[in-house]
């Protein structure tokens, strides 16, 4: 599920988690990563995952277990033009 093309920035455990987050659960030796898909729960105490290693099934952990999390880094480019709002005004003159 992963793609090498995105960026994916760590953030906060204590963050909320977001809809598309990518969450590793468990210790250094046994982790396991995937893609948040849901919650439940009013509090959204818990978190609907895919596991990378089983893409086509969901299951449902506590927030609690989760050890990392990384959200997308989204990149915003603005068109910039150089010329002014003032100079787009009509030259010609009412007579």
């Amino acid at each position: 599920m992963s793609n090498d093309n995105q960026k994916w920035v760590s953030i906060e455990v204590t963050s909320p988690v977001n809809f598309g987050d990518r969450i590793t659960v468990g210790g250094a030796a046994s982790s396991k990563e995937g893609l948040v898909t849901g919650f439940i729960g009013k509090e959204r105490e818990t978190v609907v995952v895919q596991f990378d290693e089983t893409p086509n099934h969901s299951v449902t952990i506590k927030k609690e277990l989760i050890t990392d999390l990384k959200r997308q880094l989204i990149v915003v480019e603005r068109l910039s033009s150089s010329k002014k709002s003032g100079q787009f005004r009509s030259k010609s003159r009412r007579r």
